[in-house]
C-alpha cells in the first residue's frame, strides 16, 4: 500500500503517501488507483469536515509522473494520449468535488504532476524548509503539463505567472509560491498538520471553498495584457538556449488561447497540446537525458559504491590559472577549505585575494610552498599540459603530503599511467578532469592502472559534493570527452579542406543544436590547447586524430583563439561577439581544395558526416572498455561539451537516424580516409537492426 488514512482529529481525515522501498512518491497507476479508491470511500462519510494530503518522505512530496511508463508509451496514438490526460484529471478531480475541504500539506519537492495534484485541492500549505520546491518542469522533458496544470495554475494565480512557470519549467521556493498565491501559508514542517487542521475548520465554517470551486470553473479572471504576454514569453522561449523551444511554444499557444474559455474547454485544449508534444523527437531525447542523469546518480561509472570514501575538508590546488581558479571557486562554494599554489606568486596572490573577496566566509589560503599541503586530504594538479611539468609538480606534491592523501591531475588528455610512473604511491593517484568548471557539469574521474578503488571512490564523492556529475572511467589518452571532441574537430577540418566554408560548417552544427559550431568551440578552448591535446592522443595511437597542418600553422602565426583575440574568428572585444576573421583564409587557404558547389555536402550531410565520425569513436571507447556502459558515453557528450540534450546523446541520435545510415556514411568517408572504417559494434547493430535504446526508438525512424 502507498496510501494510509488516519484521523488526527475528529472529523478530519489524513491521507499519507509513502511508496514502500522507494525514496520518492511517483504518480503511477498504483498511486492513482489508491487515491481514487480512498477519496471515493471518504466522500461517503457524512461527518468529515476535511481531508489532508501529505507525504511521509523526508525530502519529496510527489516527484511527478512515472517517466518509465511514459517512455514505454511514446508511440501512443492521439486518442490514447488524450485518455491518459483524462484519467489523471478524473482521479485528481475527486479532491475538488468531495463534500468537504481538501488541503495539501507540502514538504519537499513537489514538481510536475506532483504539483498538479495539490492544485486540485481547495488549499495548499508548505513547509519553510529549503528542500520544499515547486514547479511544472515538463517542458524540460519536451512535454507539457497534462493533468490540468496549465488550466488551474492561471486561475489560481494569474495568466502571466502561469505562462512564465510553465514555459520556463523553472522551480520556485515556498516563499515565491506564497507571493504568487499558489500556496496559502508557510509553516515549519512540524506544524504542517496543525496548520492544515486550523485552515480546514476556518474554510469549512465559512464555506468559502464552495464559492472558490465555482469560480475556478470559468475563464481566467486575471489575464493581463494578452498581446504583451505572448510577445514577452515568445521572445524568452527563443532566447532560452537551455530548453528546446517546441514544447514551450505549444504550451504558450495553448494557454493564451484557452485562458478565455471555461476550464473544461481548457482541459480539452491541454490534451491536444500534450498529444502534439508526446513522443516527439525532442521529448524522446530529453527523457533519455533525464534517464542518463538518474543512471549516473545510482552508478557513476566504474566505481565501487559500497566503499566509504575519505572525508575531504581541505583541498590543495596547484595552478592558479583559469582552470585552477575555477576549481577553487567550486570548492569554496561547497564549504571546503582551499590551499592555492602557483609558480607565479603574483598571479597566486591576485587570485587568492579575489576569491577571498568573493567568498569572505570561506577559508582560502595562499601557499608559500608544497609543505603547506600537509593538512590536505586531496590535492589537485592543474598546470600546463606538458608531461615533464606535470610530473615534476606531482612528485613535489607527493613528497609533501600524508601517505593517505589522494593526489589528482586535472589533465585533459595525458594518460594517467604516464603520470603515475613518476610517483611512489600510484595507488593514491587518479585523474579528476573538469571539462569546464563554470559551464559543464561533467567531471571525468580517471582510474589509472594502479589507482586503488578507495582512491576512485573518494574522488567520485568529492565531485558529487561539488554538485557535479562524476563518471569514473578507465585510462586512455583523451579519456572520453576529448576523444569525442577530437573526432568532431578532425572531421570538421576535413570537410573544410574539401571546400566547405567554416561559416557553413559552424551554422550546420549550431542549427542542429550545439551552443557553438566546431570552429567556435576550438576558439573557445584555444587553438594551441586543441593542438597539444590532439598531438597527445595521436602519439598514443588514437585513430580519432590526424595531424592536420591547419592548427600548427595557426598557432605558429599567433592565432590562438578567443583568449588571444583572434582564431578562426576575430574577437575585437574579449567577451564580445565573434566576427569573421578576414586574415584567416590567406593563412590556411593553401590547405583547402575549393570544389565546385555541386560536390559540396549540404548542411544535413555535414551534420550526419561529423556525428557519424563521433559515433565511430564512441563505439571504439565502448570496445576498449573505457566506460562502464554506453549510457556513460551519452552523458559525457551532453554534460561534457554541449551535445544538445534534446537529441538524447550521440548513440541515442544514432538510434533515431538509424545505425544503417551511420554505417553507410562511414563507409563513404572510409573511401578517402581509411581510419574511418566502421567497427564491429556498428556493423553488428546494422546487420541485426538492433538499437542502443530500443525502448525510446520510435516505431518509425524520425
Amino acid at each position: 500500500m502507498i496510501t494510509k488514512v488516519t484521523y488526527p482529529q475528529e472529523g478530519i481525515a489524513m491521507i499519507t503517501m509513502d511508496a514502500p522501498e522507494s525514496a520518492a512518491n511517483i504518480l503511477d497507476e498504483q498511486l492513482f488507483s489508491e487515491l481514487d479508491r480512498t477519496m471515493a470511500e471518504l466522500a461517503e462519510q457524512t461527518d468529515l469536515k476535511g481531508v489532508i494530503l501529505i507525504s511521509a518522505k523526508p525530502t519529496i512530496f510527489v516527484a511527478g509522473a512515472d517517466l518509465k511508463s511514459i517512455a514505454a508509451t511514446l508511440d501512443w496514438p492521439e486518442k490514447k494520449i488524450v485518455e491518459f490526460c483524462q484519467r489523471g484529471r478524473a482521479v485528481m478531480a475527486r479532491f475538488s468535488r468531495c463534500p468537504f475541504v481538501s488541503i495539501a500539506a507540502i514538504h519537499g519537492a513537489c514538481v510536475g504532476g506532483g504539483l498538479e495534484l495539490p492544485m486540485w485541492c481547495d488549499c495548499r500549505i508548505a513547509s519553510d524548509d529549503r528542500r520544499t520546491i515547486l514547479g511544472l518542469p515538463e517542458v524540460k522533458l519536451g512535454l507539457v503539463p497534462g493533468w490540468a496544470g496549465t488550466a488551474r495554475l492561471p486561475r489560481i494565480t494569474n495568466l502571466e505567472v502561469a505562462v512564465d512557470l510553465v514555459t520556463s519549467g523553472r522551480l520556485i521556493s515556498a516563499r515565491e509560491a506564497k507571493s504568487i498565491d499558489l500556496i496559502d501559508a508557510i509553516v515549519p514542517q512540524e506544524l504542517l498538520i496543525e496548520e492544515a487542521i486550523k485552515i480546514i475548520h476556518r474554510v469549512s465554517t465559512s464555506e468559502s471553498f464552495i464559492f472558490d470551486r465555482k469560480k475556478i470553473m470559468g475563464p481566467v479572471e486575471n489575464m493581463g495584457d494578452m498581446e504583451a504576454i505572448v510577445q514577452k514569453h515568445g521572445k524568452q522561449i527563443i532566447e532560452n538556449k537551455k530548453i528546446f523551444p517546441f514544447a514551450p511554444t505549444v504550451a504558450l499557444e495553448h494557454m493564451t488561447r484557452s485562458a478565455s474559455l471555461p476550464i473544461k474547454a481548457a482541459w480539452n485544449s491541454e490534451s491536444v497540446a500534450m498529444s502534439q508534444v508526446y513522443g516527439s523527437p525532442a521529448s524522446r531525447g530529453l527523457i533519455n537525458h533525464f534517464f542518463l542523469i538518474d543512471h549516473n546518480k545510482k552508478q557513476p561509472g566504474l566505481v565501487d559504491m559500497s566503499l566509504s570514501p575519505a572525508k575531504i575538508h581541505t583541498v590543495g590546488i596547484v595552478g592558479a590559472g583559469l582552470m585552477g581558479k575555477a576549481i577553487a571557486e567550486n570548492c569554496l562554494k561547497r564549504g571546503l577549505n582551499v590551499m592555492l599554489l602557483d609558480a607565479n606568486s603574483q598571479i597566486q596572490r591576485a587570485v587568492t585575494s579575489q576569491l577571498k573577496c568573493n567568498y569572505p566566509d570561506r577559508s582560502i589560503h595562499s601557499c608559500e610552498n608544497y609543505d603547506s599541503f600537509a593538512s590536505c586530504t586531496l590535492v589537485i594538479e592543474s598546470v600546463v599540459e606538458i608531461v615533464a611539468v606535470k610530473s615534476q609538480v606531482l612528485q613535489e606534491i607527493e613528497s609533501a603530503v600524508d601517505d593517505s592523501t589522494v593526489i589528482a591531475s586535472n589533465t585533459s588528455a595525458i594518460p594517467i599511467e604516464t603520470l603515475a610512473n613518476h610517483l611512489q604511491r600510484p595507488e593514491n593517484f587518479c585523474g579528476i578532469h573538469f571539462c569546464h568548471p563554470e559551464l559543464m557539469s561533467l567531471v571525468e574521474v580517471v582510474c589509472g592502472p594502479q589507482s586503488s578503488e578507495q582512491t576512485i571512490a573518494t574522488a567520485v564523492e568529492f565531485v558529487k559534493n561539488l554538485r557535479k556529475m562524476p563518471v569514473a572511467m578507465n585510462d586512455g589518452a583523451g579519456f572520453v570527452v576529448n576523444r569525442l571532441l577530437a573526432a568532431m574537430i578532425d572531421q570538421s577540418l576535413r570537410i573544410f579542406t574539401n571546400g566547405t566554408s567554416i561559416e557553413t560548417i559552424d551554422r550546420a552544427m549550431r542549427d542542429f543544436g550545439f551552443p557553438g559550431g566546431p570552429f567556435e568551440i576550438i576558439d573557445v578552448i584555444g587553438i594551441d590547447t586543441c593542438l597539444y591535446a590532439g598531438r597527445t592522443m595521436w602519439e598514443s595511437g588514437s585513430q580519432c586524430v590526424t595531424l592536420s597542418p591547419i592548427l600548427p600553422r595557426l598557432v605558429k602565426t599567433g592565432f590562438l583563439g578567443r583568449k588571444q583575440g583572434k582564431g578562426f574568428y576575430a574577437y575585437p572585444e574579449m567577451q564580445g561577439e565573434r566576427q569573421w576573421n578576414d586574415s584567416l583564409l590567406s593563412i590556411i587557404e593553401i590547405y583547402r581544395d575549393d570544389k565546385d558547389e555541386s560536390s559540396k555536402p549540404n548542411e544535413k550531410q555535414i551534420v550526419t558526416q561529423i556525428l557519424s565520425a563521433i559515433v565511430l569513436e564512441a563505439t571504439r571507447i565502448i570496445d576498449e572498455e573505457i566506460v562502464a556502459d554506453f549510457q556513460d558515453i551519452d552523458l559525457c557528450i551532453i554534460e561534457g561539451f554541449g551535445f544538445p540534450a534534446h537529441h538524447g546523446g550521440i548513440l541515442f541520435w544514432a538510434d533515431q537516424v538509424g545505425i544503417e545510415t551511420v554505417l553507410q556514411t562511414l563507409e563513404n568517408i572510409s573511401k578517402v580516409e581509411p581510419r574511418i572504417v566502421p567497427n564491429a559494434v556498428i556493423q553488428r547493430h546494422a546487420k541485426n537492426q538492433t538499437r542502443f535504446y530500443p525502448a525510446l526508438t520510435p516505431s518509425e525512424k524520425i
